[in-house]
C-alpha cells in the first residue's frame, strides 16, 4: 500500500479503534488502581486511595461499554463471515484463553470495585481481589493478542477455517513484543483516560483542590510510564522483523503510519510530562482531552501497522 491507502485504512480503523481504546483502558486501569491502593496502605496518603477508587470505578464503566461493543462486533462479524465462528467458539480456539482470563478478571474485579467502602477494614483481602483482577485482565490482553496473531498469520485461503496450532513462542517471535506493547498500552491508556474521567467528575466527586493537584499529575505519570514502555516495544518489534519485512515496511506507506504512531505517542508523553510538573493542573485540563484523542489516533495507526505486519507473515 502507498501512503494514501495506508492512511485511508487507518481512518477506516478509527471507529473500531475507539472501542479498542476503551477496552484496553478498562483492562489496564484495575492494575493501576490496585498498585495505588497498595501505595496508600503503605505510606498512609489517602489521595492515592481516592485516585485508585475513582480509576477503578471508571474501569468498570468502560468494561461494560467495551464488552457490549465487543459482543455486538462479534455477532456482526460472524453474520458476515460464518466460518469465523469456528475461531471464536471452538473449544480448542486460542480465543478461549481470552474468555477465561476476562471472566476471571470480572469475577474478581466487580467485587473489588463495588466493595471499596465496605472492605476498608479488610484492605488485604480487598487488594488481593484487585491484584487478581488486574493481573487476569492484563493476561486477557496478551491472550487476545496471541489469538489475533494466530488468526492474522493463518494461511490466506484457510484463515477462516480454524485449525488448532501452537503459539509461536520462540525467543525471536514477533508475538512477544506485540503482546507486551498492548499490555503496556492498556496500562497507559487506563491512566490516560482516567485523566479525562477525573476532569469530567470534578463537580460531582469534588475532593478538594489539593486532591486534583495531586491526582492529575499522578495519573499523567502513570500514562507516560505505560506509553513510553509501549513505544520501546515498537523498537523491539522492528528489530525482530525479518530483513524482507523491514524492506517492505520502509518501501510502503507503513513507514509513515508507524512513524506517525510513534510521534503521536511521544507527543502524548510530552503533554503528560508538562501536566505532571504543573503546579495548577486543573488549568491545564485540556491536556487530558488532547492526550486521549492522540491515544485514539495512535491506536488506529498501530492497528493498521499490525495488520500489515501480520499479512507479511502469512
Amino acid at each position: 500500500m502507498n501512503v494514501t491507502e495506508t492512511f485511508l485504512l487507518a481512518a477506516t480503523m478509527s471507529a473500531p479503534a475507539f472501542f479498542d481504546l476503551l477496552g484496553l483502558a478498562a483492562f489496564g486501569v484495575i492494575f493501576v488502581a490496585v498498585v495505588n491502593e497498595l501505595t496508600a496502605s503503605s505510606n498512609g496518603k489517602v489521595f492515592f486511595d481516592k485516585y485508585a477508587q475513582q480509576s477503578a470505578t471508571m474501569g468498570l464503566l468502560l468494561m461494560t461499554v467495551s464488552l457490549a461493543a465487543l459482543t455486538a462486533a462479534g455477532f456482526v462479524a460472524v453474520s458476515r463471515m460464518p466460518r469465523l465462528a469456528q475461531w471464536l467458539v471452538d473449544p480448542a480456539s486460542p480465543f478461549i484463553h481470552f474468555y477465561a482470563a476476562t471472566g476471571l478478571g470480572l469475577v474478581l474485579g466487580i467485587p473489588y470495585v463495588l466493595t471499596w467502602r465496605k472492605m476498608r477494614s479488610a484492605k488485604g483481602v480487598h487488594m488481593a481481589f484487585g491484584f487478581g483482577a488486574g493481573l487476569a485482565l492484563l493476561a486477557a490482553v496478551s491472550c487476545c493478542v496471541a489469538a489475533l496473531y494466530m488468526l492474522g498469520t493463518a494461511a490466506g485461503g484457510d484463515a477462516m477455517t480454524f485449525t488448532a496450532g501452537r503459539l509461536p513462542l520462540a525467543a525471536d517471535s514477533l508475538l512477544w513484543p506485540m503482546a507486551a506493547q498492548y499490555v503496556l498500552l492498556a496500562i497507559g491508556s487506563g491512566a490516560g483516560l482516567s485523566l479525562v474521567y477525573l476532569v469530567l467528575r470534578r463537580n460531582k466527586d469534588d475532593f478538594g483542590r489539593d486532591y486534583y493537584k495531586f491526582s492529575l499529575p499522578l495519573a499523567a505519570k502513570w500514562a507516560a510510564f505505560g506509553v513510553l514502555l509501549h513505544l520501546m516495544c515498537q523498537g523491539w518489534l522492528y528489530a525482530l522483523l525479518p530483513q524482507e519485512a523491514r524492506t517492505l515496511v520502509m518501501n510502503t506507506g507503513m513507514v509513515c503510519a508507524w512513524g506517525s504512531a510513534v510521534l503521536a505517542g511521544l507527543i502524548c508523553c510530552g503533554l503528560w510530562a508538562l501536566l505532571s510538573g504543573c503546579k495548577a493542573p486543573m488549568r491545564m485540563k485540556w491536556i487530558a482531552f488532547v492526550g486521549a484523542a492522540l491515544l485514539w489516533v495512535m491506536l488506529s495507526l498501530n492497528i493498521t501497522v499490525s495488520m500489515g505486519l501480520l499479512s507479511m507473515l502469512q
